[in-house]
């Protein structure tokens, strides 16, 4: 599912040991041991500026770093990565970061197969990582977003950050203006290196002007973007699509290196053959999203005989139907709440998953200081969804079962397309629910299950009508990237939907340049309840997550940022090790 365009958050663990050392945890040391997983489409792109997908970041995670990230033992706290301290004036609202010295890129190659030897990091590439995401061009709208000041006049006022390298190992960044989320935004980006991603496949320079269009298609289209360059403790082996990713141990990792000599993702489309893969002690770690087969697992010999351990933990994500705006069915809000009455949630949450979710009335964590509890959830209310159609002019007027209007001057009938990924069993069955509701006041939905790439694109595109997707949370949340209007209008934006609401868009600014905590709770619980009443997207649910692990798989243990599980943490005794 999209984790769509929140920046790498890799939650490193730092503690400098040399690259000679051997890993060791929990008083084990490491051999050659692989660790397995299962992932379920291929993603577009590896580039980690542009991909902005959850599968994409699961291969990344272990590769690619930031300056900073927040510690998984307590996200209201930051440690350092590649940066080793900073300054920060508060009147300038400018850090001072000194970079560590003697970190390498891990080497990589040409498509020719020509070796692009080890290189120091250095200031150039943290200004190259900021230049590409700042370049218009590039397909980096989602992330670029916080960087830009929508109240801007002119095209060059625009970007509200200025980065300047000082030497090989210091840089500054300046804010033009205050933003809630100012040290996110400078730590916690994750790092490309200048001399792979600024060079085409010869190894001569894309263009000398990194904000240029021709740079950004060099960029866009780069013939690393199937690969990996990173930092990490993990380094790119191979990729086959529609087969398996690997990533192996870097031998000269700067910090503590990963105890898994090999980490290898297979590619395995249907969730049930990935549940028994586990089962057959094929996978080390599954995630066994559809509830049913979750609970059909308890009762497994795998599970019983103690092979196979399952958990459940809380994911900040949640499950929603998003309306394209562009659309005229969807212009008017009523319409968008009288969907919301026809989709009976309670329902899905019983039937599809078993009881492991609960409600939620807007894009906030339930639970969190963002959230507005003070609003109801919408009821399911068939007879209050007619009512409101009827209200917004949406009638049967030629008595073929479905509501029809006069818009822009042609008879439009209520019937939309919905898009979701093609193989998500758990999407297809929520989906034939709302159809058999939505049937019942009128309407005709058309499911349309396609693979997660052309979903992705269909979307960034805004090529449809509906779609069911989720949405992962980050421990702060800011709401304009997903639902500010200058957003609408930006290919391969997040607010894909092209939602635009004068009044939320102002309110969503304040908040960007709020410090004060109390008055940002006040604002994001009145950005919560105009998005409720406007219902952009129908708000599902927020759900646990259900997975389970080998046995042999030491140390497992669960956090509030995401993954909500760190696995450089794990280990497996040697006699326990797989070849």
């Amino acid at each position: 599912m999209k984790s769509l365009t929140f920046p790498l958050m890799s939650g490193l663990l730092v503690v400098a040991l040399g690259a000679q050392d051997t890993p060791t945890r929990g008083g084990v040391k490491a051999g050659e041991d692989v660790l397995m997983f299962a992932y379920a489409s291929d993603p577009n792109t590896l580039n980690p500026i542009i991909a902005n997908d959850t599968t994409s970041g699961a291969f990344m995670q272990w590769v690619i770093e930031a300056l900073a990230d927040r510690k998984f033992s307590n996200p209201d706290e930051w440690e350092p990565v590649l940066a080793e301290g900073w300054d920060f004036n508060k009147e300038k609202l400018e850090y001072t970061i000194r970079l560590r010295k003697g970190i390498f890129w891990q080497p990589t190659k040409f498509p020719d197969g020509t070796e692009i030897p080890a290189k120091e990091f250095t200031s150039a590439d943290v200004k190259f990582t900021f230049d590409c995401i700042l370049n218009r061009h590039v397909n980096a709208g989602s992330i670029r977003s916080y960087y830009e000041d929508p109240d801007a006049q002119e095209e060059s006022e625009k970007v509200k950050i200025e980065l300047t390298v000082v030497d090989d190992y210091t840089v500054k960044l300046r804010w033009k203006k205050p933003y809630f989320q100012i040290f996110e935004f400078t730590f916690g980006i994750g790092i490309i290196p200048k001399h792979v991603y600024s060079v085409d496949e010869k190894g001569e320079a894309i263009s000398l002007d990194t904000s240029s269009e021709e740079f950004a298609k060099g960029f866009n289209e780069h013939w690393h973007n199937s690969t990996l360059c990173g930092t990490g403790p993990l380094m790119f082996s191979s990729w086959r699509k529609n087969e398996h990713l690997e990533l192996v141990r870097n031998p000269k990792y700067w910090g503590k290196p990963f105890y898994f000599s090999k980490v290898k993702f297979k590619n395995v489309p249907n969730p049930n053959t990935v549940r028994q893969m586990l089962l057959n002690s094929e996978l080390d770690w599954a995630g066994i999203g559809e509830k049913i087969l979750y609970v059909q697992t308890k009762d497994d010999p795998a599970v019983k005989s103690g092979k196979v351990k399952l958990v459940e933990y809380d994911y900040p994500s949640y499950v929603y139907l998003g309306y394209n705006q562009k659309r005229p069915v969807f212009r008017q809000p009523e319409v968008r709440r009288a969907l919301g009455h026809a989709a009976p949630l309670e329902k899905i949450i019983e039937k599809v998953m078993l009881g492991y979710a609960k409600r939620l009335s807007g894009p906030f964590l339930p639970g969190s200081s963002s959230y507005n509890d003070k609003l109801s959830l919408i009821p399911y209310d068939p007879t209050k969804a007619k009512s409101l159609l009827e209200a917004a002019g949406w009638k049967d007027t030629n008595n073929n079962g479905l509501r029809d209007k006069q818009v822009d001057g042609k008879q439009v009938e209520m019937k939309f397309d919905l898009i979701i990924p093609s193989k998500s069993p758990q999407y297809q069955t929520i989906a034939e629910i709302l159809k058999e509701e939505f049937r019942q006041v009128g309407v005709e939905l058309q499911i349309s299950p396609v693979e997660w790439a052309t979903m992705l694109d269909k979307l960034n595109k805004k090529e449809f009508d509906t779609c069911i997707l989720g949405w992962a949370l980050g421990w702060k949340q800011d709401p304009f990237q997903i639902f500010h209007g200058s957003q609408a209008e930006v290919p391969d934006s997040s607010n894909f939907i092209g939602y635009d609401n004068k009044d939320l868009n102002k309110l969503i600014e304040t908040l960007r340049i709020t410090i004060d905590e109390a008055e940002q709770q006040k604002l994001y619980h009145e950005i919560h309840r105009i998005i409720y009443e406007d219902q952009p997207y129908t708000f599902f649910y927020v759900s646990k997550a259900t997975s389970g692990h080998l046995a042999r798989i030491n140390n497992v243990g669960f956090y509030k940022i995401r993954p909500c599980y760190d696995a450089r943490e794990w280990f497996a005794k040697p006699e326990n090790a797989r070849k």
